[in-house]
This record gives structure tokens, C-alpha cells and sequence, in this order.
């Protein structure tokens, strides 16, 4: 049965530049309506995001009124505004982009489930979580959807083990939409880029101490990115005496992001992998294999999977093994073919289109 209205509900959606797949979607006949908060705070700007109505390119935006908007893991709709979205627009399906122990993703599967209206499931998480509160939430959610749309294997795994019967696929939230012709901006040495939170599972100690294994190499680094360890990693990167070659440019929008890949020749994603961690989503690495920036990876969670043999995958916490991968991508022969194929596995995987295109299929079945 095809899908001609659908109503997705995140809070990621209250930023423009990530609504690629959307786009994907309204451009396959699909109607499609988002819902978000009526208002949010920015949690790598830290400032207030206000929502608006309206429709552009096939998508409605409609702002939902929300309590303690701020914080994503406690954040609650009106209900009579969820009630009055589901009944004006009658949709097929509505799709929960939001972690099925939240709050918010209880309350969304069981608005949709007492309106009549077939809901799908979009997760992250890859890990378990200890929280009994968390666990009923989580059961809550399950029981009330028709499938689950996993980011990751891992993700999908974990959810096949407590719902072995439960429709499920393996999708990525976000896509990414993929240079016709990358550019790259003549530069001396190699330009190494990090993009994420300044946090400790997101290794970026680990970069360090492997570039300071490199330091008789020519190189320069870019950090995109803010956090609580900001300060800490600066004392670090000296101590190292790296500091002449790192440019720290804070935390950036989505929207100029794009202007950082013509100046990188690499992109590394250092994530740690504890009982706590394992990256999620690796979005800041396909938007860089999109733009033909090779790329280097840890073992943690979702890395493996986007990079796939095109680019390099390397243990976690392990500076050395790191900084011998550094030194083979400054070799532009070694380091081109694999810029080359990770367009090209971006373009067949993780672009907008192609996610567009699995969401649709996956739609269909729930409804046969």
C-alpha cells in the first residue's frame, strides 16, 4: 500500500539544512508534514531556535507547542495540539524520529496509536539502557508501533533481541545530499579536519597525542566544534607543541559546515567505544565522503559501516595505529581512490535519494 500523506516528528527537523530526506520524500509525490517544537534550544549554539508554520517544496512545517523544550530528553507536547495536527492532516503513517525511551516518543506512539493512524519508529540508540523508568518508556513505545527504522546494525540488533517479531530495517535518520563537483582548495601538507562535540568519548585526546607522533610530518589541523573539554584539549595541544597548527572555530551551524570540505583533505571521526559510548550516527563523516574528503574512523558503533573499504578503520584509544594512518592518506595516490569511492558509496547508500527510496519501501510493507 503506498504511502501519500506522512507526518515525522523530531526535533532535529527545527534546522533547515537537515531536512534533505524530506525533500527526497515531497519529490516522490509523498505529502509530507513535520512536526516540531514550537521552540528549542540549540544544543551545539546554545541559543534559542523558534519554529514557524510553513510549506516549502512540498513540506508543511508545523510547530507544535512543547514543554521543557530545552532539554530533548524530558521534552513533552500540548496534546491538543498533537490531537489537532493528527486530525487535520488524516495522514497514512506517522513516523517517530526520537528514542523510544524518551517521554516524547511514548507520548507520540500513543497519540498516533488512539487517532487509528499506523506509526513507524526511527532510532539511534545502539546501546542498553539501565534506567528501569527507561526501560517502560522503551516497552511503551514498541508496543505501540507497527515497525522500527534502526540507524545502525548495532542499533538493529539490540532491537531484534527484544522484539524479534517486530517489522524492522536498517536506515540512517539523516542523509546527506552529494557534491556534483567537490572542490578542494590548494593547500601545503596534509589538512586534517575534526568535526563534534569537545567531549571525552568523542577522542579528539586521542588525534592529539597520534598527531604529536606525526609532528615531523606537514600537516595542519581544523577543529569545528565546542564543549566542556575545549579548555582541556587547547592545555593538551600545547603541552604537545601542536598549538601553532590547529585552528579551533568553535561550534559552527549546520549551513557552514559546507564551507570547511574545499580545505580538508581528511576528516576524523576518533569516537572512544565504552559500555557507555559508541557513536550513532556519523553524520559529519558522510557529509565528508559526499564532498570526496577521505576519511578515518575508529571501531565504534556506526563508523565501520558508513566507511566501509572506503576509507580507514582504525581501533579506538589507539594514537599510534592513528598516526600510521595519517601518514598513508598524505599520500595523494593512496589517499584520492579512496576519496573517489566514498563518494560514490555515499551516493549509492547514504544520500538523500537513496534513503528517500528505503523509507518508501519500508513504508509500503508495514502497510501491506
Amino acid at each position: 500500500m503506498p504511502v501519500h500523506r506522512v507526518v515525522i516528528i523530531s526535533h532535529v527537523y527545527l534546522d533547515p539544512a537537515r531536512r534533505g530526506k524530506l525533500h527526497a520524500l515531497a519529490a516522490r509525490d509523498v505529502d509530507v508534514t513535520i512536526g516540531v517544537p514550537h521552540r528549542s534550544i540549540d544544543p551545539a549554539l546554545h541559543r534559542a531556535v523558534e519554529a514557524r508554520w510553513e510549506r516549502q517544496g512540498g513540506i508543511e512545517t508545523f510547530p507544535i507547542a512543547a514543554r521543557r523544550y530545552s532539554n530533548f530528553e524530558t521534552l513533552r507536547f500540548g496534546r491538543r495540539e498533537l490531537r489537532a495536527l493528527l486530525r487535520d492532516k488524516r495522514p497514512d503513517l506517522v513516523q517517530i524520529e526520537e528514542e523510544p525511551e524518551t517521554g516524547v516518543a511514548a507520548q507520540l506512539a500513543r497519540g498516533a496509536r488512539r487517532a487509528g493512524i499506523p506509526a513507524v519508529l526511527s532510532l539511534a540508540g545502539n546501546l542498553e539502557r539501565a534506567s528501569w523508568r527507561m526501560h517502560l518508556r522503551r516497552n511503551a513505545t514498541l508496543d505501540r508501533v507497527r515497525g522500527v527504522i534502526a540507524g545502525s546494525a548495532a542499533a538493529a540488533e539490540l532491537l531484534r533481541q527484544e522484539r524479534p517479531a517486530l517489522p524492522l530495517t536498517v536506515i540512517p535518520q539523516l542523509g546527506v545530499a552529494v557534491a556534483t563537483n567537490p572542490e578542494h582548495a590548494y593547500h601545503e601538507g596534509l589538512a586534517i579536519g575534526y568535526i563534534g562535540r569537545l567531549v571525552p568519548e568523542k577522542g579528539l585526546d586521542t588525534l592529539l597525542h597520534a598527531l604529536a607522533q606525526n609532528r615531523g610530518e606537514r600537516w595542519h589541523l581544523t577543529v569545528a566544534g565546542e564543549g566542556p573539554e575545549r579548555e582541556g584539549l587547547e592545555r593538551l595541544a600545547s603541552e604537545l607543541r601542536l598549538s601553532p597548527r590547529i585552528r579551533w572555530m568553535g561550534a559552527l551551524p549546520s549551513d557552514q559546515i559546507g564551507h570547511l570540505w574545499p580545505d580538508l583533505d581528511v576528516l576524523v571521526l576518533p569516537s572512544r567505544a565504552t559500555r557507555e559510548w559508541r557513536e550513532p550516527t556519523g553524520q559529519a563523516l558522510m557529509e565528508a565522503m559526499a564532498h570526496e574528503v577521505a576519511v578515518v574512523g575508529t571501531a565504534s558503533g556506526v563508523i565501520p559501516e558508513i566507511i566501509g573499504e572506503s576509507g580507514t578503520v582504525v581501533p579506538p584509544d589507539n594514537p599510534g595505529a592513528l598516526a600510521e594512518a595519517l601518514r598513508a592518506m598524505a599520500d595523494q595516490t593512496q589517499r584520492q581512490p579512496l576519496a573517489r569511492a566514498a563518494r560514490s558509496r555515499i551516493m549509492e547508500r547514504f544520500s538523500d535519494d537513496a534513503i528517500a527510496e528505503r523509507t518508501i519501501r519500508f513504508w509500503g510493507e508495514i502497510l501491506a
